[in-house]
């Protein structure tokens, strides 16, 4: 007799937990962000989500969670260190604290950062240098049944000082709810459209348009590998049809002197076809130019070419080079 108990108590449990699921519903409105569309490097900037609750809770019971608000920006706007989020409603206006990394968010087993990077990715951007940081209100707020209210958060947040196209990443949720992959009523996320960061100095990191060119990691030094990819599926160049790509790269240091060059098509400077278009070519540039302890690069010019060395593709399939600059910050 003790399976049919057992099954029976299995399912009155499952009736309990479907009818909470039922009567307890606190989902949050769509998520819209205002973001200004530039700013200047080093600028303190004012971003705002706009989102709201909408409880439905039969008979007298009540829905108590803390507010979640989450950003994703760049690593070098160091925002973990400057960002200061608030945010207004009806149910009175708060602060949001940073969540340390030390809390694990439950579902995921990640920290919560990691865990809405996990989850949200980085949306249209094109190229991986972004952090999400999650912050959590520093008080509870409890919901009747109808208890509809607006909300707003607002993002105050230093920018970095490079040059930039980008698209920032927002997020709010329940704290009581966590990051559950299939809920789509405690959490809203968006992206912004494009923000451009101006006024600095070295080259533009694009994020979001297709490039001809482009390095990986976007930040390094010149004793790390990085990766040269050259996409051709952009847009028609002169390589077309084209199954060997070269690299030919010049290097100069931090007085702007050239120190070091490479133009000869070669199986040093092949790229590798990886499919779609596509190449690419990894690269120790110490190594790579033979350079002594006494020399560092500190940036890099560079063209594609075909085998004869005659057609070459440069930055924005023009006559300019693509250029790389390293950095570490």
């Amino acid at each position: 007799m003790k399976k049919p108990i057992k099954t029976i108590s299995y399912l009155y449990f499952l009736a309990a937990l479907l009818l909470t699921i039922c009567l307890v519903q606190c989902g949050l409105k769509s998520l819209t962000v205002t973001v200004p569309p530039q700013g200047e490097v080093g600028q303190r900037v004012t971003f705002t989500m706009h989102s709201g609750a909408e409880p439905r809770i039969e008979g007298s019971g009540t829905y108590t969670t803390q507010l979640l608000a989450g950003i994703m920006v760049p690593k070098g706007w160091n925002a973990r260190e400057n960002a200061v989020l608030t945010f207004t409603s009806p149910k009175g206006n708060g602060t949001l604290r940073l969540i340390p990394d030390s809390e694990i968010e439950p579902v995921s087993g990640l920290n919560w950062h990691q865990a809405a990077k996990k989850m949200f990715g980085i949306g249209p951007n094109l190229v991986d240098d972004f952090e999400w940081i999650i912050y959590r209100s520093t008080q509870s707020y409890t919901f009747a049944n109808n208890e509809d209210i607006d909300f707003n958060v607002k993002v105050e947040c230093d920018l970095g000082e490079e040059n930039m196209l980008l698209r920032l990443g927002f997020y709010v949720g329940s704290a009581i709810e966590n990051l559950r992959p299939q809920d789509t009523d405690y959490k809203k996320f968006a992206f912004s459209n494009i923000f451009e960061v101006t006024g600095g100095q070295g080259d533009l990191i694009d994020f979001v348009n297709p490039q001809l060119g482009t390095v990986q990691p976007v930040k390094t030094l010149d004793n790390d590998i990085i990766t040269l990819n050259f996409n051709a599926g952009v847009a028609n160049t002169a390589l077309d049809n084209l199954d060997d790509v070269y690299l030919r790269v010049r290097a100069f240091d931090a007085n702007d002197q050239l120190i070091a060059e490479s133009s000869a098509p070669n199986e040093k400077t092949k790229l590798q076809g990886v499919g779609g278009k596509r190449f690419l070519i990894d690269i120790w540039p110490r190594g790579f130019f033979g350079l002594t302890a006494d020399m560092q690069i500190a940036r890099l010019e560079y063209f594609f070419t075909d085998q004869t060395g005659t057609k070459t593709v440069g930055y924005g399939n023009t006559d300019e080079p693509f250029r790389y600059t390293f950095r570490c910050d």
